[in-house]
């Protein structure tokens, strides 16, 4: 989950329970705030129940499911056909399958682009010049 700049991380379930459980054993809000790592007005929230309404809730879907058409119709009987099918072979079969579909990726990082380079030996020579010599 990304969070803006200069903003607080959402509280976590474990922090609440570890927050309350330090604190219903008698120890004032400092003390129990530090050992579940948040601070000392997220204690108060915790306490007075003013917590996030949207805190641990999920998002849902953000964009339509790209496989809605096909996967329970081709995908699904494939793998049970046989589970040990990978997702690249699963990705073959639907470019052979709909061949007028575009199954790449529009979105995320383009990927790393990399030109290996092979030398022949004696094509480079070293030389870092910390010492010279004439040699004769």
């Amino acid at each position: 989950m990304r969070k803006a700049p200069g903003m607080p991380a959402p509280l976590t379930s474990h922090q609440r329970n570890l927050f309350m459980a330090k604190r219903r054993g008698g120890s004032s809000q400092e003390a129990p705030a530090a050992a579940a790592g948040i601070s000392v007005r997220s204690a108060r929230r915790i306490e007075s129940n003013q917590l996030q309404p949207q805190a641990n809730q999920p998002r849902g879907r953000t964009r339509a499911d790209p496989l809605a058409g096909v996967w329970q119709e081709e995908l699904v009987p494939l793998l049970q056909r046989a589970p040990a099918l990978t997702p690249i072979t699963l990705l073959e079969h639907l470019q052979r399958q709909k061949p007028d579909e575009d199954w790449i990726s529009l979105h995320g990082p383009d990927p790393e682009v990399i030109f290996p380079l092979s030398y022949e030996p004696g094509e480079i020579a070293f030389c870092d010049f910390t010492q010279y010599r004439v040699w004769r």
